[in-house]
């Protein structure tokens, strides 16, 4: 048979020119794709390349954000921008946002195509694409040389903590959605210092005590067979710090805040049943106002949906959340049924009243650092006669020391209606 072919290559040139053509046609082939091939090559073993899309919740965004805060990659001249909403997500639109005091803030990045930058000494490129299908998808690969991912990881890092940064220094206020029986976020609040609360020697630290001793006592609570659940009570005259102290305490302790209102006619015995058994992960609850509760319910106020064996019932409810905190404020603690606030339901009661003599004083030394007129105004201003907000409302107008004794000179006509409240 060898023979036989070979006798028909030697004397057929037709068939033997054919074969050299598809060989050489191979040849082509292959020396076309070779190329490519060792293109492939070489991304595979010289280039590490990090992918990401929108998809990803978290990392995408972050990734973005974290773009705007590099002077290489917001020196590349085609950009693209996207606002960061800062009061939260809750808005249907900026327009209604803008009306509630929201300033979206816009943040630059590459958009989309081939882009080259230098970033933190090292030669690295993007591509980013939109894929529009069943969905919109957005896509970024970062490439650099080298196998050494240790590079794109530290970008990864770097992303992760400027966005984590950015969430940790707001606090976030959850209220009841109008929609359904779930928390939804109204807006990110700035931080407040708890040294910004100034209350009476040893309150600020006998809270946080208390406090912080609840969040490192979970085991303790379960060998105990006790719910791992603390309530707090604040109670004392308008003014006195009791809805700043929770703040101030939640973001010491990187906390949210959901504030719920017992009178809104949107909360119904069922939706706060459902509510303070779904509260987001390291939350306290801040029920304000209880008094008024009881009050309007006594006057059967229709405007009330919330019956009293509701209130009661999701507060116990919650005593089964694990690490549920639940602060109430009242203006007035004696027009609050006993039973509502007996031990187990509430564990830490604290009287936030009038300004004392030391309260005077820090309060002073907060807006003027002279720890000698701080002692003359404490001095000539009277004691337990002023709440905070009075005090900081006068302490805010005034352009010197001697200017802030003169606005305490005469009593207010307001402190007289405080006193009755």
């Amino acid at each position: 048979m060898f023979e036989s072919v070979q006798s028909l290559f030697a004397s057929n040139q037709l068939v033997s020119g054919g074969v050299a053509l598809a060989a050489l046609g191979l040849i082509a082939m292959w020396l076309r794709e070779f190329p490519v091939q060792l293109a492939r090559w070489g991304r595979h073993f010289f280039v590490t390349t990090l992918a990401v899309d929108s998809r990803e919740e978290l990392m995408f965004p972050a990734l973005v954000e974290y773009m705007d805060s590099r002077e290489a990659l917001r020196r590349i001249n085609n950009f693209t921008v996207r606002a960061v909403r800062q009061q939260g997500s809750s808005y249907q639109s900026l327009h209604d946002e803008l009306q509630q005091g929201g300033r979206p803030v816009p943040l630059f990045s590459p958009g989309e195509g081939f882009h080259v930058f230098w970033l933190d000494g090292r030669l690295m490129w993007m591509k980013r694409e939109v894929q529009v299908a069943a969905s919109v998808v957005e896509k970024i690969a970062i490439s650099t040389f080298g196998r050494d991912q240790r590079p794109l990881e530290a970008l990864v890092h770097a992303a992760m903590t400027h966005r984590i940064e950015r969430e940790l220094n707001r606090i976030a206020i959850y209220v009841p959605s109008p929609y359904n029986n779930e928390w939804t976020r109204a807006r990110l609040g700035n931080n407040r210092k708890l040294d910004s609360v100034v209350l009476k020697h040893g309150q600020r630290e006998a809270i946080l005590a208390d406090l912080t001793r609840f969040f490192a006592s979970r085991e303790r609570y379960e060998a105990l067979g006790i719910p791992w659940r603390r309530g707090y009570l604040l109670y004392g005259p308008p003014g006195t710090g009791k809805t700043s102290l929770v703040t101030a305490l939640a973001s010491h302790l990187s906390l949210n805040v959901c504030v719920l209102s017992l009178s809104s006619p949107n909360v119904t015995d069922e939706k706060i049943g459902n509510l303070l058994a779904s509260v987001p992960g390291r939350s306290v609850i801040l029920i304000e106002d209880v008094d008024a509760f009881f009050q309007q319910r006594a006057k059967a106020d229709t405007g009330v949906r919330v019956s009293y064996s509701g209130f009661i019932n999701a507060l116990d409810g919650v005593a089964a959340h694990e690490g549920s905190v639940v602060f109430l404020t009242t203006n007035h603690p004696q027009l609050i049924d006993e039973a509502a606030i007996r031990s187990g339901r509430v564990d830490f009661r604290m009287e936030l009243s009038l300004c004392d003599r030391g309260q005077l004083a820090r309060m002073f030394g907060k807006f003027f650092a002279d720890a000698d007129a701080a002692e003359r105004f404490a001095d000539a201003v009277p004691a337990d006669r002023f709440s905070p907000a009075q005090v900081q409302e006068r302490l805010l107008k005034a352009a010197n020391p001697d200017d802030a004794i003169a606005l305490f000179r005469e009593q207010p006509a307001d402190v007289a209606l405080l006193r009755a409240a």
